[in-house]
């Protein structure tokens, strides 16, 4: 009766019968305790390197199956039925396994929705009470630097935070700058606090922070973020003698009773306070450095405003405008030229003004809007790239198998640390060859690699979007090509699971050579007889980036 109720739950939902399918190989193994299903291939390895024998484990994926367009047959549904668990990515970013979950619900069927895990996306730790950046791992992200602009001119100001967890234990830190051209972290001398304060000088320069305890031992240290330098060209951003920046009426119209809106009950300064701005220059003397390019909610936003020598003023404060009012509010207790606050609605703005001593403005910076993206439904669900990310996976997925089986807790954390260390080693051969490249821009059939940008620093310029199923526009495939050629890209990238009638177009426009990464999503049939695994596929794609990039 338990599987009839399960195959007709499954037709009523609307997942039609394709046939029979077969499978990937599995760790089999008739004395196994238990049986284990999975989505993508990745949870498979995780299973199979962590559990052993002690489990069997297959993927609901055919060999060389499209993980964007699958549907399952009536077979696998009637297979899972009889599991003892489903492993799956879930969270919007996997139709199928959701229509799965939804029809095994009723079954006695453990569901495992990896996509609820957060800090798999974003890097954040919320997997309940456990900690998957452990002290000891070198490469545990638990310092982050906040305070990076987009980017900046030749001499201006680099101020940055390190963001460092209240729960680790350090000593002393210190900061490095790597330059493009060169092989070695350089340390910045006389610089051991939590504030970065430099000069933007080299493009492309990057930055990191690291943690040493007392014995000298590094116990964290950060992603390395780099400067990017663009002076605009004198036709766009002209730094010379005057700093004329000419924006005309239509930019900055000051009506003659530009109050701003700010009323006596928002801005009162006194009798007289009305912000005329008749004083006001309009080269607009100061920017606000230290905007990122989108913000989770809750995070930290800190800026600075800089403002030209040349202006003087008395004091000045910050403002904010919400996408639905109409008037700036001044924020209270905000009056140095640090603001520090924290994102909560998407697309507000912030500006600074600055005042005589009459309380006249006399300067007023260009609005910064904040872009919060949490993600919700449009994560980037290929997190499996990045060997790190893997680590957090493979611990959630440890942790669940103890769940399950807790007479094996001992075995299973034993073969975690492991593939753990095979991970942290994987991690480390990709910074080695790719820290050392100065063209980093690659093409790929579709958005699978942004991870790697993340981690690695490598351009990925997509043909299609974060689905192989999302294809551009005509005028976005022509900037795709523009973009190869102004990257004097060699190749495009073809995967292994699905042919692309548009990469093959770019292809050929740009007159480039086809080579084929793996997303490691699924194996092919290749891939099972050659007995191939998300460790050697991974280093077999860092043979592909070192060919490619330059």
């Amino acid at each position: 009766m338990r599987l009839v109720q399960t195959v007709v739950t499954f037709l009523l939902i609307g997942i039609f019968v394709v046939g029979c399918s077969a499978k990937e190989a599995s760790n089999s193994n008739e004395d196994s305790e238990l049986t284990i299903y999975t989505s993508i291939y990745p949870f498979q390895f995780a299973v199979e390197q962590i559990a052993g024998d002690t489990v069997t484990v297959n993927t609901v994926y055919p060999p060389g199956a499209d993980a964007h367009t699958y549907e399952p047959t009536s077979q696998d549904m009637i297979e899972l039925s009889e599991s003892d668990a489903f492993i799956y990515l879930g969270a919007g970013m996997e139709g199928f396994s959701e229509n799965i979950a939804s029809t095994l619900d009723s079954e006695d069927v453990k569901l495992i929705e990896m996509g609820q895990y957060d800090e798999l996306f974003n890097g954040e730790k919320s997997h309940e009470e456990h900690d998957h950046h452990a002290v000891e791992d070198d490469h545990a992200q638990k310092v982050e630097i906040v305070g990076l602009s987009g980017h900046y001119h030749t001499g201006d100001s680099i101020n940055l935070t390190a963001k460092i967890e209240e729960s680790i234990d350090y000593d002393h830190l210190h900061w490095f700058t790597l330059n493009p051209d060169d092989e070695e972290w350089v340390v910045v001398d006389g610089q051991t606090s939590d504030e970065f304060e430099g000069e933007a000088e080299v493009n492309g320069q990057q930055i990191k922070a690291e943690l040493y305890g007392e014995d000298h031992e590094v116990v964290a240290k950060s992603e390395p973020i780099t400067i990017e330098i663009d002076d605009h060209g004198d036709e766009e951003h002209s730094h010379e003698e005057g700093h004329d920046h000419d924006h005309g009426d239509e930019e900055h119209a000051h009506e003659e009773d530009h109050d701003h809106g700010h009323g006596e009950e928002e801005h009162a300064h006194g009798e007289g306070h009305n912000h005329d701005h008749e004083g006001e220059q309009s080269d607009r003397p100061i920017e606000i450095d230290g905007v990122l390019g989108h913000y989770h909610t809750g995070d930290a936003i800190n800026l600075t405003a800089r403002i030209e020598e040349s202006i003087d003023y008395d004091h000045l404060h910050w403002f904010i405008l919400n996408p639905e009012e109409e008037e700036w509010i001044v924020v209270d207790g905000q009056t140095s030229d640090e603001f520090e606050g924290e994102a909560e609605v998407n697309d507000q703005q912030i500006k600074v003004e600055l005042y005589g001593k009459d309380h006249e403005v006399v300067g007023e910076s260009e609005p910064v809007t904040i872009e919060i993206d949490d993600h919700e439904g449009d994560y980037n669900p290929h997190f499996w790239i990045d060997p790190l990310r893997m680590i957090q996976a493979a611990d959630i997925i440890k942790d669940e198998l103890i769940k399950m089986n807790p007479e094996q807790e001992e075995m299973y954390n034993e073969n975690f640390e492991e593939l753990k260390e095979q991970l942290t080693d994987l991690d480390d051969q990709y910074l080695d060859v790719l820290s050392t490249k100065e063209n980093k821009a690659i093409i790929v059939s579709h958005a699978a690699f942004g991870y790697w940008e993340e981690r690695y620093g490598i351009n990925q310029i997509n043909i299609n979007g974060l689905s192989s199923a999302e294809e551009p526009s005509q005028k976005q495939l022509i900037e795709i090509i523009n973009q190869s050629k102004e990257h004097n890209i060699d190749y495009v990238l073809f995967e292994q699971n699905s042919s692309n009638r548009l990469s093959e177009v770019v292809r050929k426009e740009i007159e480039a050579e086809p080579l084929t990464i793996h997303n490691l999503s699924v194996l092919t049939e290749e891939d099972i007889d050659q007995g191939e695994d998300y460790i050697s596929l991974m280093e077999y794609n860092l043979e592909i980036l070192d060919q490619i990039t330059k």
